[in-house]
């Protein structure tokens, strides 16, 4: 346990450092559009979900629009070719890029796959891809979008799991990452290191447990904790605050110390009981339990971006009840009170459930999104741009569909098939699913408008 835990705060030391280096990152503003660009990491993949909701929650303020632009198996090349069909028309005032993964050509890599001639197909991939990353950045910035690179996510080639490893792959992949950083010197875009930050967790904690990744038993699709680390680093590349709110008030003196990002009124203090009403002016972050308690082992997550700090100084000593609105959330005693508690974890709290009613429609958007919209694009840049099919043309899609089907049923390979089959189902209503995706993101706008609590703070 020791072990664990010195590893765990040396780690935290070093991803401190680590974000630090970089230079900030614009934040979202009013009347942003956003869009997030990638392979299948994006595409199906959670960190843009866990940003927006950080966003949606602590700039309750801040209304802009965001777009999944992931694609499934898609590399730098194939965002050029669907760039004006896909990114462009939704006139982009921020564009976020993480590829790399499908560009060096895992299937080039392995321990047993030496010698000159893979050595040049490992150097014509990444050849393709810096040739085709400058060309989407002169793009995004001919049609005045900034750019934010994200470096690329880990292949895990060191985690002892059963999947084959291309061994290698992570290493290209950091070759991507140095690339990004020139791309971002050279176009002045933000720089966000995914793959350092990772790299590194996957290094201290494989030391104390060979078979634990960052990253998913295929060794490149990250689970939730991934995907908390990437935005965990994104949010601190833009120096976003760690404060919801901080509220302290002194009970012996019936007095405000803090108000930072909220407003107290109508403190009292009677018989040894505080009560006073805020206004906060955010909402904590949505986290279960159990998933902050497997994140906060990797990042210092709640401490660095979800802190709802309430402090009573003055009280007599002895344990206390917290209550919010009337409820009870949390037993505590004057000691942790006077040195501050931090409510944005707590599940009980009126502020936590309003949180979690704000990601409802954001994950209903996500879902529209990876499951059908996505797809379509997928299908459309893929397999019918290959046969040169033109959009509309449905007696050629069908033709082409049905083959590429037929393929798959005969190589069982699901994966494509379920692609192929939620296009055929879902492309003749594109737009309806776009208004819905719309009218979730909304609707989210409707939800996390904070209000007035009551607070209460007496003897149990």
């Amino acid at each position: 346990m020791l072990r664990k835990m010195i590893l765990v705060f040396g780690f935290v030391i070093f991803a401190a450092g680590l974000l630090a280096e970089e230079a900030a990152v614009p934040q979202f503003q009013n009347g942003d559009k956003v869009c997030f660009i990638g392979d299948s990491i994006t595409h199906g993949g959670q960190y843009h979900v866990q940003i927006l909701l950080y966003y949606l929650t602590r700039f309750p303020d801040r209304k802009f629009e965001a777009y999944n632009c992931g694609v499934s198996g898609d590399y730098a090349g194939g965002v050029l070719r669907r760039y004006d069909w896909d990114i462009k028309p939704h006139n982009p005032t921020i564009s976020t890029i993480m590829l790399g993964m499908n560009d060096v050509g895992r299937d080039n890599y392995g321990k047993d796959k030496t010698g000159q001639d893979f050595d040049n197909k490992h150097k014509w991939a990444l050849e393709g891809y810096v040739k085709n990353m400058m060309k989407l950045s002169e793009m995004l910035a001919a049609d005045k979008s900034k750019i934010i690179y994200l470096t690329p996510s880990i292949y895990d080639q060191t985690g002892n799991m059963s999947s084959f490893n291309y061994f290698g792959v992570n290493d290209a992949l950091g070759t991507c990452a140095q690339e990004c950083r020139k791309l971002s010197e050279k176009f002045n875009g933000g720089l966000v290191d995914f793959h350092g930050l990772m790299s590194k967790i996957n290094e201290e904690q494989q030391k104390a447990n060979p078979s634990f990744t960052i990253v998913g038993g295929d060794r490149v699709h990250p689970g939730m904790e991934g995907h908390f680390v990437m935005a965990y680093a994104f949010l601190k590349a833009q120096k976003c605050p760690s404060i919801v709110s901080d509220m302290s008030v002194d009970a012996a003196k019936s007095a405000v110390v803090k108000q930072d990002n909220c407003q107290i009124s109508d403190l009292k203090v009677e018989n040894g009981t505080v009560t006073f009403t805020c206004k906060e002016n955010a909402l904590p972050f949505p986290m279960a339990d159990a998933m902050a308690k497997k994140v906060d082992a990797l990042i210092p997550f709640s401490n660095d971006l979800n802190r709802e700090m309430l402090t009573v100084s003055g009280l007599t000593a002895g344990e206390y009840k917290i209550l919010i609105d009337g409820q009870e959330v949390q037993d505590t005693t004057a000691d942790d009170l006077g040195k501050g508690v931090n409510l944005g974890t707590n599940q009980k709290t009126p502020q936590m459930r309003q949180a979690w009613a704000v990601s409802d429609p954001v994950w209903k958007k996500y879902n529209l999104e990876s499951s059908k919209l996505r797809p379509i694009v997928c299908i459309r840049n893929g397999m019918l741009a290959n046969a040169k099919v033109k959009p509309g043309d449905v007696e050629a899609e069908k033709k082409v569909l049905d083959a590429e089907l037929e393929k798959c049923q005969k190589s069982n390979n699901k994966y494509v098939a379920g692609l192929i089959e939620t296009y055929i189902k879902e492309s003749p209503n594109q737009k309806k699913i776009e208004e819905d995706a719309a009218a979730f993101w909304e609707s989210a706008y409707t939800k996390n408008q904070t209000k007035p609590h009551k607070f209460e703070i007496r003897k149990k």
